[in-house]
């Protein structure tokens, strides 16, 4: 398998609308974080976020989104039929797996490798690109976990928009539950069943993406750890690498060319 184009967490306006009548060339994988409209082999779908799926080159097809847009996206060529039999999935398929942001770690990796084409990258991609078909044939293999109460849930999902709004707030795991008004035990426990993620790592990789944007502006690193939160910038500058597999300053470096 070899990665063309990907980009995780692309943003689209309000009103998007994308057509391809006679496919894209490539196989296309496709993660929706919000609800969109899918047509394709003369069907129309309405799917919800979290739903994802790999087109076949040759598999024309549209989507159209009524609000703002959010969506991990990579074009691929290869033996990508194969690999997918062999862990269970399958092209031209509408998925629904609960593992989202997991997704969209495993798909951030692939394209900061697919970016900076370091020794071995191909090698790296293909095994990253099997590990995501894997984690994403097994969490649909697993029975699915029992749903979170109205209340909480709404709860949860202002929590997490708190988060991503204001990433730089001390979000501790005390904070995080008094907010949610329930104890610090059980918010691990309901936010991952809620998100795939636990809340300590999720808001990790949500400070590691607002990190990229102020980087990709021209902001120093020391300017961006404490903007994001981080009293100790050798801190930043761990996790940073931890997630994307380079150090700040080097991404900060390739964004200026």
């Amino acid at each position: 398998m070899e990665l063309v184009r990907i980009r995780h967490s692309w943003p689209e306006r309000a009103g998007f609308f994308l057509d391809r009548p006679a496919g894209a060339g490539h196989y296309i994988f496709l993660h929706f974080h919000t609800a969109v409209d899918m047509t394709f082999h003369g069907q129309q779908h309405a799917l919800p976020p979290g739903s994802m799926i790999i087109l076949r080159p040759d598999t024309g097809h549209s989507f159209f989104s009524r609000g703002a847009l959010m969506h991990d996206w990579m074009h691929l060529t290869g033996n990508v039929e194969e690999v997918l039999h062999t862990v269970g999935l399958a092209c031209d398929v509408i998925y629904h797996p609960t593992c989202n942001a997991a997704i969209t770690e495993l798909t951030a990796r692939l394209e900061a490798e697919f970016f900076a084409q370091r020794s071995y990258w191909p090698t790296h991609s293909n095994a990253l690109l099997t590990e995501l078909f894997i984690l994403i044939s097994y969490n649909l293999s697993n029975a699915q976990p029992q749903p979170v109460a109205n209340q909480t849930a709404d709860r949860l999902r202002e929590l997490r928009s708190a988060m991503l709004m204001h990433p730089e707030k001390d979000w501790s795991v005390e904070n995080m539950a008094r907010m949610v008004n329930i104890s610090t035990s059980r918010l691990y426990p309901l936010y991952r069943r809620m998100f795939a993620i636990s809340p300590n790592r999720d808001l990790i990789l949500i400070r590691i993406e607002k990190a990229k944007t102020m980087l990709e502006m021209g902001t120093s690193v020391a300017e961006t750890a404490e903007k994001m939160g981080y009293a100790n910038i050798f801190h930043f500058i761990r996790q940073f690498h931890q997630v994307l597999g380079v150090s700040p300053g080097q991404y900060r470096m390739h964004c200026k060319g």
